[in-house]
């Protein structure tokens, strides 16, 4: 078995089925583990891949944890070994504590995001200093099967998980206050939602060739709609207020590292 995934959630599902897809891993190489037989059944039915069970996972090559930080102390002493790398999806979990806790130094942190489910997501990579070349490697197919993978220091990833990581929870609220928005001004829920969804999935296709500032006043013609609502926007500081959420974010993920490591 090339990888165990213990927590095959939304995350750690996405990356599953998006390393399938691209043919980094078959089915036949996975394997899904739960403490919960009926769980870890369930799961393996799910993604078309095995159950296992506690010495499947010592046995696998490599295990992917995708569990929430929160679960990991309860989730740790099941599955640490002396031997084989660890790839951790945890928000706020470092290198050294999972080292710590699993008994291998071979540990990568991968900090994906919400895209990865549509192949679209912005990996950062981390590991510790020990971590053999073959595992580094490892994980940069792996990510790269589900989007972009960007290799930055660890001190960097809580401003990573951030942005990049609660990110589509921005987005989204923007979204839902567009279609909001629109339905105020009289369009039916339906056709709002839609509009707003376009709007944002356009906006990032051109955000490919364009930078931000340069796609705004494209739009922003003088005198017009689009610059009477951007000056709204200002008022209402809600440049600030995006900016204070991601600061907030990354506070946060600095609590979870720091509880992790306190634990």
């Amino acid at each position: 078995m090339k990888l165990a995934i213990v927590g095959a959630g939304k995350m750690g599902g996405a990356v599953l089925t998006g390393a399938v897809r691209a043919g980094v891993l078959a089915p036949d190489e996975v394997g899904v583990y739960h403490p919960d037989p009926d769980r870890r059944a369930a799961l393996a039915v799910r993604f078309g891949v095995a159950p296992l069970d506690d010495e499947g996972v010592h046995r696998a090559e490599r295990v992917l944890v995708a569990v929430k930080p929160q679960s990991f102390e309860a989730v740790a002493p099941l599955i640490a070994r002396r031997t084989g790398s660890f790839v951790s999806l945890m928000a706020g979990v470092t290198t050294g504590t999972l080292a710590k806790r699993l008994g291998s130094r071979r540990v990568v942190r991968a900090m994906p995001n919400l895209g990865a489910a549509v192949g679209t997501s912005a990996t950062a990579l981390a590991w510790h200093p020990e971590t053999a070349d073959e595992d580094r490697v490892f994980a940069r197919r792996l990510f790269q099967a589900v989007g972009t993978v960007h290799e930055v220091g660890e001190s960097l990833f809580d401003a990573y998980t951030g942005l990049a990581g609660s990110g589509p929870a921005f987005a989204a609220v923007v979204a839902e206050a567009m279609a909001d928005g629109g339905v105020r001004v009289g369009l039916s829920r339906s056709v709002a939602r839609d509009l707003a969804r376009q709007v944002l999935l356009a906006t990032g296709l051109l955000l490919e060739t364009k930078g931000p500032a340069d796609l705004k006043d494209e739009v922003a013609s003088p005198g017009g709609t689009a610059i009477a609502g951007v000056r709204a926007l200002e008022r209402h500081r809600v440049r600030f207020a995006v900016m204070d959420a991601i600061e907030e974010a990354a506070d946060r993920a600095r609590v979870l590292a720091r509880d992790g490591e306190d634990g």
